[in-house]
């Protein structure tokens, strides 16, 4: 009985492609962590040169993804509470970013998956709870007042 053979390794190019993600993860983390976050608990992402949010300067509300740069500044900064009060699905994508750049340097390292590989059945899910996490959020921030206002 023969051993069965081990995973083919990954092409050059798809290493490169591991290589540039981690790297562009390590930015988003690194200029994340250099920002002072916005003590309102959202428009952090102005002092990168970014425009107001659409929906803060048309409505006067937060978006689902108001406190998201705010969210990461906090959490790189060691503010973890503050960091949830802003946006914990934020959060959740910063531990992400965190998580992603050693397994990804890793994995193209290696040339194949480090501890485990990102399948449909893995991304999905933890898509789905991210964005769940973020709704609620936001119905808590704002979507529920904004309802409440409209049912007579």
């Amino acid at each position: 009985m023969s051993m069965p053979s081990p995973p083919p390794l990954f092409s050059l190019h798809k290493r490169v492609v591991l290589v540039v993600f981690a790297l562009v993860l390590l930015a988003l983390l690194v200029t994340a962590a250099r920002l002072e976050p916005s003590s309102q608990g959202y428009g952090t992402h102005q002092k990168l040169g970014l425009g107001e949010c659409f929906v803060v300067q048309q409505w006067g509300v937060r978006c689902p993804s108001c406190g998201m740069t705010t969210a990461w500044a906090r959490l790189l900064n060691g503010d973890l509470p503050g960091a949830v009060a802003a946006n914990p699905g934020g959060v959740m994508l910063c531990i992400a970013a965190m998580a992603g750049v050693p397994w990804l340097l890793a994995s193209a390292a290696a040339g194949q998956w480090c501890y485990l590989r990102p399948t449909a059945s893995l991304v999905l899910p933890a898509l789905v709870v991210v964005a769940l996490v973020v709704v609620f959020d936001w119905m808590r921030h704002t979507g529920l007042a904004l309802l409440l206002e409209r049912i007579p």
